[in-house]
Order: structure tokens, then C-alpha cells, then sequence
């Protein structure tokens, strides 16, 4: 069953991790996104359910969107770089405008979109 109400595109940006349980902020990488969604790589794993909260860091123009979520999958790769050996993927609850805004330009990018 399709849950995506928009494309997935592809992103290679920088996120800032704060999961609510802990006070130390993770350093990330987001590999895909929709306005509904992302998928993005952590060192370590965190349980599904666990409230997240993720600064995007966009490169170019530079800029930065806030967003939270829900963790609602985790994945092991193992042939992957240690530090990034987690795929976590996120429902997002809080998004705003400026995301949707990125998600809908992204997807007019040719070869962005994932599937």
C-alpha cells in the first residue's frame, strides 16, 4: 500500500539530529525526502517511535528548514561507512511550508525523483 501522497526525491544534505530523550545533538546525512517524510543515515540505531527533531542544512542556497517526526523504520547496512551504517526512516509531524516548498522544487529537478 502506497502511504506517500508525493514524489520521494533525492537529497544529499546535512541534518542536525535531536531525538527528545537525549540532550547531545547528531551529526546526519538526509538521502531522500518527501513533504511527508525522509530517510536519513545515523551511527547508531533508535527505536521506532522515538520523537525526532532535524535541522536541514541546504548548501545552496544555504539556508535551514526545521522539521520533526517519528521514527517509523530502522535498517542496518552493513557494507555501509560505520558512522552512517543506520537507515532511519521518518514520518514527519511538523513541517511547515518552507519543506513542502523544497520537496516540490526538488521534484522538478530531472533524475531527483527516487521512484
Amino acid at each position: 500500500m502506497e502511504r506517500r501522497s508525493g514524489p520521494r526525491v533525492s537529497l544529499d544534505a546535512s541534518a542536525i539530529i535531536r531525538i527528545d530523550s537525549l540532550r547531545s545533538e547528531i551529526q546526519s546525512r538526509i538521502i531522500n525526502a518527501s513533504e511527508k517524510g525522509l530517510l536519513l543515515v545515523l551511527p547508531e540505531a533508535r527505536p521506532v517511535g522515538t520523537r525526532i527533531r532535524v535541522t536541514v542544512q541546504i548548501e545552496d542556497p544555504k539556508y535551514e528548514i526545521n522539521v520533526a517526526g517519528i521514527i517509523v523504520h530502522v535498517a542496518n547496512v552493513p557494507d555501509a561507512d560505520p558512522h552512517y551504517s543506520m537507515r532511519v526512516g521518518i514520518f514527519l509531524t511538523d513541517q511547515g511550508p518552507d519543506w513542502a516548498a523544497l520537496c516540490r522544487r526538488l521534484a522538478r529537478v530531472p533524475g531527483a525523483i527516487v521512484d
